[in-house]
Formats: structure tokens, sequence, C-alpha cells
């Protein structure tokens, strides 16, 4: 079986100053610098680490013994290939470095299993197909595709994600979007437009302000952080969490499941997923998976999850989170054999921390598992498809340019 999992909880990507160019108040401090792994976020995907590597020892993919070889055979770290883990980490960034690690600890606890990656800080394309240059992407088409999606008009804010805006707006700066407020203050004010920041599409404007906001707020709350700071005290519930998140959620859409985008960022990746799962070869740029891996864990970003989603045509909502790619979130596509025909189908679920479990950083267990949500494929009409179908579904949605 093949994971792509989200990073563990992480502090904003953006400085404390520039948080409260957009907001009121200034914003509570964080252990760690911006956009790092925190030592609670570790604590957290290590227990869904130590929940998966259970559950699938315990259905057989696994062997009994709890320390599987972990990479290639000349590896001393990783140990013999055969009943093997093998996990592979975006080397860009810390947080999906120290997550992929985290990770592994939890899957083989005990066992010193290390994950791989490129060297330190180094770009690993197959995070970032498009900007990477792997699959580029035309920008004005991609353009296109996102005004498209968002009804014809960038600046559109739907009527559906209105409400989730303006509860937003409360919550992070009642006072400059106030009628009286400074003139251009206000986050949720102001033209909006497409750019193509080196490849990659991005739209600035109120809901891309709002959908940072958003996140980092919930960051807050899953950071175990006192609840009169998560938001100032005006979000430190779950229902005000629910109330904001649209914004975050489908800004994120817009700009990574729109299936042009997708195709492009994510062909890399669903070109590794198909090799992990049809035991075909994975050349660089793809992670050098080792030939006797059976779990293969692929440690990335939201944006990944997305990208991959979309190209697929898979959705969900999660019940008890707000946040359709939270921290840890996990993809995964699973291979069983039909013991009576002898052919092998691909299975995708989605496993994922609730809002508590992932701010108490929560042990998992049987008792108090981990939340699944099986995804039907639809390309396949149901809920499996056979192993050559899924690999031709990838290869449909793939641009030909970008599968070689």
């Amino acid at each position: 079986m093949v994971m792509l999992s989200r990073h563990g909880v992480r502090s904003p990507t953006k400085g404390l100053a520039e948080l409260r160019r957009l907001s009121d108040q200034d914003w509570p401090a964080w252990p760690v610098d911006r956009g790092i792994l925190t030592p609670h976020g570790a604590d957290a995907i290590r227990q869904l680490g130590l929940y998966l590597g259970a559950q699938y020892r315990q259905r057989g993919l696994l062997g009994p013994d709890r320390c599987p070889g972990g990479g290639p055979a000349d590896d001393p770290a990783g140990g013999p290939a055969g009943d093997s883990i093998f996990v592979w980490g975006d080397s860009g960034d810390q947080r999906t470095r120290a997550s992929a690690q985290a990770l592994a600890e939890g899957l083989a606890p005990g066992c010193g299993l290390k994950a791989h990656g490129l060297a330190p800080d180094s770009p690993d394309v197959l995070f970032d197909a498009a900007s990477g240059g792997a699959c580029p992407m035309d920008a004005e088409e991609a353009t296109k595709a996102v005004v498209a999606a968002n009804g014809g008009d960038i600046a559109t804010v739907p009527a559906n994600i209105a409400p989730a805006l303006a509860a937003l707006v409360k919550v992070v700066a009642p006072k400059a979007c106030a009628p009286n407020g400074t003139p251009g203050a206000c986050f949720a004010t102001g033209p909006a437009k497409v750019v193509d920041k080196g490849g990659e599409v991005k739209v600035d404007g109120p809901l891309a302000r709002g959908a940072m906001l958003a996140e980092s707020v919930f960051l807050e709350y899953v950071q175990g952080m006192p609840a009169d700071q998560v938001g100032w005290g005006r979000a430190g519930t779950p229902q005000a969490l629910a109330a904001i998140l649209p914004v975050h959620d489908y800004q994120a859409d817009l700009t990574r499941r729109t299936p042009y985008i997708a195709s492009h960022n994510g062909a890399l990746l669903a070109r590794q997923i198909v090799a992990g799962v049809t035991g075909g070869p994975a050349a660089a740029p793809l992670a050098p998976v080792p030939a006797g891996a059976r779990l293969v864990s692929i440690l990335g970003h939201d944006t990944n999850l997305s990208n991959v989603a979309g190209l697929l045509g898979l959705d969900w909502t999660l019940p008890g989170q707000p946040d359709k790619t939270a921290p840890d979130t996990t993809l995964a596509f699973e291979v069983s054999r039909d013991t009576a025909t002898g052919k092998r189908y691909v299975r995708v679920a989605l496993y994922y921390q609730t809002l508590e479990d992932l701010r108490q950083a929560a042990a998992l267990t049987p008792a108090h598992p981990a939340g699944k949500v099986d995804l039907p494929l639809p390309a396949c009409g149901g809920d499996r498809c056979t192993v050559e179908d899924f690999a031709a579904l990838v290869r449909k949605a793939v641009p030909a340019a970008c599968w070689r």
C-alpha cells in the first residue's frame, strides 16, 4: 500500500508582524520559528503512525515482527529489503522532514527506522511538479481554469462562503473591518487576481488572505494553546473553528483541486502511487522505493493531498474535523487480492485525527481509533478498481507530456 500524508502541526508560515498587519491585535508567540513542526505536532503524527502500523500488522500487510526493514539493502540504517516500510519526506522543509521521521518512529516503534529524502533544504520536484519543471503549466490556461471554477469572476465571494468570511472578520479584524474602520486595512476587502508565482498559480485577494488567517487560528487550537488565546478567545471552540474553516477549504480547493492545476501539480505523485500499487519501477524523479517495500509512506503537504484528490476526482468531509486536509491527514491506497479470482484491487481510504485528538496528541487505539473515511473511485464506478484500471485512469488524468 502507498500512503500520502500531510506533515504535522506547525507554526504559521507568515511572521507575527505580517499577521498583525491583517488583524486588530498581536498574535500569540509560538515555541518554534515560522513554518516549523512543533514538538506537539511531532507527538501527534507519531501517534497516528503507531496506530497505522498496528492496523496494517493486524491486517496482514506487515509481518508480526514489528521491526521490518525500512530501506534499500545497501543502507545500514534501513535494514534488509523484504517485509519493509519505506518512508520518504519532502526535503525542502523542516516540517516535512521531521514529520516523516516522527511517522517512521510510530510505524515501527523502537526499531530505529529512518525516513529518507533528498539532501535537507534541497527542492524535491516530486512534491512540486509544476513549478519544479517536471510538468509545467500554461499560466493562461491555469488562470482560465481558476476563474471558471470561481464562477467566472475571481473577485466573487461565493454565497455559501460569505458567512464563513463574515465569521472570520469577527474573529480576526472586527475593528479594521468595521464600517468606520481604517480604509484599506480590512483583509476582507480589496481587489483579487490570479498570479503566476514561478510556475505555481496563486490567487491574491480577500479569500486568499482569509484562508491563511483561518488556518493560522486553527493551528493555534490544534497546537493546544489555551482557548482564551485561540483567535483572542473568539475561536476557542470547535463550533467557532467550524464556522471559519470553510474559507480555507474553499480557497484550497480552488487553487489545488481544480483539475487543470491538480493534474499538473500532482503528476509525479500520481505516478509514484501507480508505481507503488503495481510494483513498477520508480526511477528519478520519483522516490527510490526498494523492491521489497510493502508499506510506502510519502510525507508532504496539504497541497499534495488536494492535488492528488483533484486529479482522481476524490472529495470528502471529515466528521469531527473541520479542516479537510488537516495536519497528519493521510490518503491510503490499499492493494488487496481477491482469493477467488486472483485479481488485485485498489481501495482508497483516508485516515485522520479529529480536532480534539490533534489538540491533545491523543493516543489512538482500537477502542479510540483514528478517523477513517472510505473513498469511492468515481472513474471505476465503485469502491475499488483493479490495479490495471487504476493505473489506466491515473495515466489518463495526467498530461501525456508529464508521463515519462
